[in-house]
């Protein structure tokens, strides 16, 4: 009895831990998501919800083992799982399905049809509902995560609400997708105005332009950006 007894306190203890992970995973990646607006790799995704499926599986298993008397705390159990698994998850679930129903549709090269529509949000920007813009090109960078152009369009419309702080990320990502130097150098001048004036970070100017030069060593404009480092670490 008193076996049985501690075996069952080792398994509330293992169930207690796991959730531990559970939510703090499920809290970072939601920060990511809607704090920062940071793709997660499918990859990652894939095996976080199989994570989950076989944490549901044991946790279910631990519950009616040592619950399953008591049906109403049981399925209260259940219940309070499937919600914070709808809360924590369920934005990555629509996420990966979403980009498997596009490499479905469309594998390889975008056909022309699923090129990124910009038109209802430049309507809005022309009425300067910019807060309305970001909304419509929030929705078009889920579907085209690694579109630069949309990435711009958003940082522009966060600057246009005097909103630096937000803008700067997007700007960042729109970095990440671009691979010609001219638009690079060009959203790279953007952001050093945007920390240089803007945030009052003036040191995040040399960062971008070392950046720069690490990713185009022998673009056309590497000799002058140079030159502007140079400057710039003098002046320090």
């Amino acid at each position: 009895m008193i076996e049985f007894d501690l075996l069952g306190l080792g398994g509330r203890i293992v169930s207690g831990l796991v959730l531990i992970p559970y939510f703090g995973w499920g809290i970072y990646t939601l920060r990511l998501r809607f704090r920062f607006h940071e793709d997660i790799n499918p990859a990652i995704e894939a095996v976080t919800l199989l994570a989950v499926a076989v944490f549901y599986a044991v946790e279910i298993y631990l519950l009616r083992a040592y619950m399953g008397y008591h049906q109403v705390f049981y399925m209260f159990s259940v219940l309070g799982l499937v919600v914070s698994g709808a809360a924590l998850y369920g934005p990555m679930g629509v996420s990966l399905l979403s980009q498997l129903l596009v490499d479905t549709i469309a594998p390889g090269e975008r056909s022309k049809t699923l090129e990124p529509r910009f038109e209802p949000a430049e309507a809005l920007e022309r009425e300067s509902d910019y807060e309305g813009a970001v909304r419509e090109y929030m929705v078009i960078a889920r579907i085209f995560p690694h579109e630069p152009t949309v990435h711009i369009r958003i940082g522009e419309a966060y600057m246009m609400l005097s909103k630096p702080k937000e803008a700067a990320p997007w700007f960042h990502r729109a970095l990440k997708c671009l691979e010609s130097p001219e638009k690079s150098l060009q959203v790279t001048n953007r952001l050093c105005e945007i920390y240089n004036r803007q945030l009052g970070r003036p040191e995040e100017v040399g960062r971008l332009l070392e950046a720069y030069l690490n990713k185009y060593p022998e673009a056309e404009y590497a000799a002058s950006v140079r030159e502007r480092l140079k400057r710039l670490e003098a002046s320090v």
